[in-house]
């Protein structure tokens, strides 16, 4: 019985959670979460038919090499081939063999576009990307065009050189 004579808790019993157990089953969910979800990310599927992953392992190989050689290397896309190209290596061909796929490199900044056959296309390309041997490279922007899809246009990071999808507002 409790003070006022009501029936209450017991001395011996609990009605919850102490604040130790609630931590240390976060912890534990925590623990297990760490595990699981880098393996979880290659079950999700992947957009674009690679193309991003192909542009993003080349841009790093590229930075690489400038800096191990240190020098400055450039990177260009050669339409024939549908193949990144720089000093020493090229890429794997982009897109598959139905899709004719072209890459423009894009300034940054102070651009400007033009509709083209109801598609927004981009008037300041620059023929090559610049890597330097301190690991940067230039602020530029990628579009990625295939017949029938509309552009996608991936940021690139001057100083990882690593890009992101670009978000349209």
């Amino acid at each position: 019985m409790g003070k006022n004579g009501r029936p209450g808790p017991q001395r011996g019993t609990r009605a919850g959670f102490t604040l130790v157990e609630v931590l240390l089953v976060l912890a534990l969910l925590s623990l297990i979460g760490m595990v699981l979800l880098p393996a979880a990310g290659g079950l999700m599927p992947r957009s674009g038919g690679g193309w991003e992953d192909n542009v993003a392992e080349a841009l790093q190989r590229v930075r690489r090499e400038a800096v191990v050689s240190g020098r400055e290397l450039t990177l260009r896309f050669d339409p024939e081939t549908r193949c990144l190209i720089w000093e020493g290596g090229t890429s794997e061909p982009l897109g598959n063999g139905d899709a004719k796929l072209s890459v423009d490199f894009l300034r940054s900044t102070g651009t400007s576009a033009v509709l083209i056959g109801g598609q927004l296309v981009e008037t300041t390309v620059i023929p090559v990307l610049r890597f330097y041997p301190d690991g940067t490279c230039d602020p530029v922007r990628i579009q990625l065009r295939a017949t029938g899809s509309a552009p996608r246009v991936l940021s690139v990071d001057p100083w990882t050189c690593a890009p992101g999808l670009e978000v349209k507002k």
